[in-house]
């Protein structure tokens, strides 16, 4: 084991990177979380160190730069990334990928297809989600290596953030894309390190929650907005914590805001005549999201000019400008982010158009307030605290009233709210303090598997114009099931194909209702599951001919690396097969 414990958050906006060293002993005080500061240009030949490394990479012009332009203290670069990388991207089009981290779970587009940026330049080569995640990867990997020469991150023990929900293949994507530049890392879910970014700052945690009190973890990034349940609990006279539930992938954040105030002045400035183009909208969102920032530091700051870039020799002679007041900010995202709704509502369903560009599944509905309140009744829990977490909360007036929300939701105007100490690096900080209790010693969170997990099984029938034969889903895996824990027995027989190609279709639920391991889902019902990417993939006939079907029982288990182990046994001899899946929620 190395000498330090390090916590990546790789954001959807922005990236962050805690550590603490090794200590003898299990003295809890002892451990000392610090910030690592990550060199990036800041302008061509200009390199700063920043606490946060803007998750945005930009692919300049050959002959954009000089070459000593893009000089990184470990060399030099072809690509950009991080704050020059995002401000380059708001004055021109079709160089800049952002938001990459929210294509890897994609519902059509797979990780390793090469599709960003979505509006590529002819002379800018496509690049895909996974290749991007590497490039961050790698910049934060330098950067460690520049401030510890001598501690190779490749021997440190290493945890990076995703979102709770993720789905099995983005997590492995993820994993994957760390092997490639030399990490081993862990994976840990997003509002969970939050959490334990909290738990850090704790003299005492059993001072703050009862057993049988719920947190709600409402954590705002800039891309997507995630939220859990954590359950303090009893068990044979020892206090505990448990993650008991977890939402679904919300592509809703601080980059929504943002956009919601670029439109409203792409708005004004269309009714005195002005239309722009949209690599001046890319431009004015950078513009907005400043301006924003300073209208909610300064509340007696009435409104603020915003310049839209714009090309001509003279600035003087072709900015256009427009404004944003604090009466904007109050109606396009206080009220409009975070509305007042009633206990059960759920988020808006838009109806989809039937042709769309290629690029995220965006939320329809931007009140974040209706997504928590659809997430408590789907849960059927009413929290006793409520955990923040994310740079959104910065601005007090929008953590205000997203607190009255949730108080009025609950209807108790007692709810207590546990804020972080550093809403922009909690996630990291908590990555780092849960890496270095889980090797030395410390209160850990009881997690296990955020959904149960299906195998599809077909059930074959007579040959019937137009119907393919059904399939149904037996669930292998049960909400909650601890990685490592003892392999589950399947109660009933199923036929394996041998020695072909054949594909293995999985699901996981949509709730955290706990089924039993053999529970069947039949195929009239499947649409209240979702299927994850399929397996494909030959398994050895051994002494069977090809194509033949074996009786076979099922055992399922998952490894402590997250595996989802099905091993398939013959009833007739001693051969089995073993298909594997990726369902990491922890480590």
């Amino acid at each position: 084991m190395g000498k330090y414990f390090i916590g990546v958050d790789l954001g959807t906006t922005h990236s962050a990177v805690y550590y603490s060293a090794s200590f003898e002993g299990g003295e809890r005080a002892q451990i000392d979380l610090k910030q690592l500061k990550i060199p990036q240009l800041t302008a061509a030949g200009r390199v700063d160190e920043l606490n946060l490394l803007p998750s945005f990479v930009y692919f300049p012009h050959k002959t954009e730069f000089l070459e000593s332009d893009l000089q990184l203290p470990w060399g030099k670069v072809t690509s950009i990334v991080g704050q020059l990388a995002r401000e380059l991207g708001a004055k021109s089009s079709g160089r800049l990928v952002q938001s990459a981290k929210s294509w890897l779970c994609h519902s059509q587009v797979k990780a390793h297809e090469a599709v960003l940026p979505v509006d590529a330049l002819e002379e800018v080569s496509k690049v895909s989600s996974a290749e991007v995640t590497e490039t961050l990867l790698s910049h934060l990997i330098n950067a460690w290596s520049y401030a510890f020469p001598d501690a190779p991150i490749a021997e440190q023990n290493v945890v990076i953030t995703v979102p709770a929900s993720f789905d099995p293949a983005a997590r492995t994507v993820t994993e994957q894309a760390a092997e490639k530049v030399g990490l081993r890392a862990r994976l840990i879910e997003e509002p969970l390190a939050a959490f334990y970014s909290w738990l850090a700052d704790q003299a005492s945690w059993t001072d703050e929650l009862a057993v049988g009190e719920h947190v709600l973890v409402v954590d705002v990034g800039g891309g997507t907005t995630d939220l859990s349940l954590v359950k303090a609990v009893e068990n044979e006279g020892v206090f505990g914590l448990e993650r008991v539930a977890v939402g679904r992938h919300i592509l809703l954040g601080g980059d929504n805001m943002d956009m919601a105030l670029t439109y409203h002045v792409a708005s004004q400035l269309a009714q005195t005549g002005t239309q722009l183009e949209q690599w001046q909208i890319t431009g004015l969102t950078q513009a907005c999201r400043e301006a924003k920032e300073r209208l909610f530091a300064n509340p007696d700051l009435a409104e603020v000019s915003v310049v839209v870039p714009s090309r001509g020799r003279s600035l003087f002679n072709k900015s256009i400008k427009g404004t944003l007041s604090q009466a904007d900010l109050k109606a396009l995202l206080v009220d409009g982010f975070f509305p007042s709704v009633e206990s059960g509502e759920q988020a808006h369903r838009a109806t989809r158009s039937g042709f769309s560009s290629i690029n995220l599944d965006f939320e329809a509905d931007p009140a974040i307030t209706r997504h928590i309140s659809e997430f408590l009744a789907t849960h059927d829990v009413s929290p006793d605290k409520v955990l923040l977490n994310g740079g959104v909360f910065n601005a007090l007036p929008l953590r205000s009233v997203l607190e009255s929300s949730i108080s009025r939701l609950l209807n108790n105007p007692q709810l207590v709210m546990l804020t972080p100490s550093h809403l922009d690096f909690a996630v990291a900080k908590g990555a780092a303090y849960y890496a270095q209790i889980k090797e030395q010693g410390g209160l850990k969170v009881k997690s296990g598997l955020a959904a149960n997990y299906y195998i599809g099984v077909a059930s074959p029938m007579p040959a019937i114009p137009g119907m393919a034969p059904p399939v149904d889903a037996v669930c292998v895996a049960p909400f909650g099931l601890e990685e490592g824990s003892d392999e589950q027995m399947l109660p009933n027989e199923f036929s394996l194909v041998v020695g072909e190609s054949v594909s293995f279709r999985f699901f996981q639920s949509n709730t955290n209702k706990i089924d039993s391991v053999g529970a069947v889902i039949r195929s009239f019902s499947l649409g209240q599951l979702t299927e994850l990417n399929p397996l494909s993939i030959s398994l050895d006939a051994g002494h069977y001919a090809s194509a033949e079907l074996v009786r076979v029982y099922l055992s399922a288990r998952v490894t402590e690396l997250g595996l989802l182990v099905l091993e398939a046994h013959d009833t007739q001899s001693e051969l089995s097969w073993v298909i594997e899946f990726q369902v990491r929620e922890t480590k």
